[in-house]
Order: C-alpha cells, then sequence, then structure tokens
C-alpha cells in the first residue's frame, strides 16, 4: 500500500465515464452503465444517490485503509483490490458493481413495499458504506431496527435510524455525522 501521498482521482471525472457522461444530478433512476464500450448493467439509485455516495466516499487510486481498517481502493471499494494502483475506469467499474450489490440488499427486503427514490438513494447510500450484513443484522444477529423499519415498510422510521451509525472501529467519526445527516435529508425529500 501506498505510504506516500494519497494518489486522488475525480467523482466527477468518474461519473463522466457512465455512459456519455451526461448524467447531471436528476432524481430519476440512472437506468444502463456502459463504461468504456461495455455494459455494466442499471443502476435504480439517481444521480444525487451517486453523488451523494461519491462526496462522502472521495476517490482514491492507490490502495489504502479506511478509518474501519479495511484495505480500500477507488470509491470505498473494498472487494477484489489486487492492484496498488488501479485507473479511473477500474474505480468505476468497481463503484457500479459495489454500488449493485447495494441495491441488491436494499430490494431483496423492500418487498412490495413503495418508496421514493430519496429514501431509495439515501438507503442504498447507507447500504453501500455500512455493507449488507451489518444493514441486516446486529452483531448479535438480531435484526437491525432499521432493516426491520424498512422490512415493514415504515421509511420515515427507516429515516430516523439513519443518525444512530456514525460509529467506524468503534469511534464516533465526524465524517459519519456529515453523511448520516446527509443521507437523512435525501431520506425525506
Amino acid at each position: 500500500m501506498n505510504k506516500l501521498r494519497p494518489i486522488l482521482c475525480s467523482i466527477t471525472a468518474v461519473i463522466a465515464l457512465f455512459g456519455d457522461g451526461e448524467i447531471g444530478n436528476s432524481t430519476l433512476p440512472i437506468g444502463n452503465v456502459v463504461i468504456a464500450g461495455e455494459s455494466q448493467g442499471k443502476l435504480k439509485l439517481s444521480p444525487k444517490g451517486l453523488s451523494l455516495i461519491g462526496d462522502y466516499e472521495g476517490c482514491r487510486l492507490d490502495t489504502y485503509r479506511c478509518p474501519a481498517g479495511y484495505k480500500t481502493n477507488g470509491i470505498g471499494n473494498i472487494h477484489n483490490i489486487t492492484a496498488d494502483i488501479i485507473d479511473n475506469e477500474q474505480v468505476a467499474r468497481d463503484w457500479v458493481l459495489n454500488i449493485q450489490q447495494a441495491e441488491s440488499c436494499l430490494n431483496n427486503i423492500l418487498g412490495r413495499n413503495n418508496i421514493t427514490q430519496g429514501q431509495y438513494d439515501a438507503l442504498t447510500s447507507f447500504i453501500f458504506n455500512t455493507g449488507c450484513t451489518r444493514f441486516l443484522k446486529n452483531k448479535d444477529l438480531t435484526a437491525t431496527k432499521i432493516s426491520t423499519y424498512v422490512r415493514a415498510g415504515k421509511f420515515s422510521h427507516a429515516c430516523l435510524q439513519l443518525s444512530h451509525w456514525v460509529y467506524g472501529g468503534g469511534k464516533k467519526l465526524k465524517g459519519l455525522v456529515k453523511r448520516r445527516k446527509s443521507e437523512y435529508l435525501r431520506c425525506i425529500e
């Protein structure tokens, strides 16, 4: 891992790699994502949700340890890290895959409940950050309150739970306090 200066990348430059680069700041789902001519599948997340995740995760081309201690690169990617330095296209591919995994986790417990785009964006951002397992289960393997509320379609209650999730590596983190506030505001839009 790089012990020197971090090799940063631009969220905007990575987003520009999605399809025609005309994502904008819409509140509608992104839909099909194409990177370097290859289909990456669909995202239900909106550009506002994409920005929410990207703005708080940041972007690095080099491998580093996040505050929770995980080996990380790109935009909050902790999966299949095989190189010390990656390029923007790899960042974009990993980001889409990680968002799709967070969306899948949320979709699996939504059932037939109607969810607003703001709630979807906020909860996807939250799951992207915590991981699906932690979103669903407490350390004692009981269901989390937030997942219980989502499963029951009580999204306003789920939105209120976001402010409780501000710890990383056992410490209250200012960045998570800010992120959860932004997620909450998107959740109640």
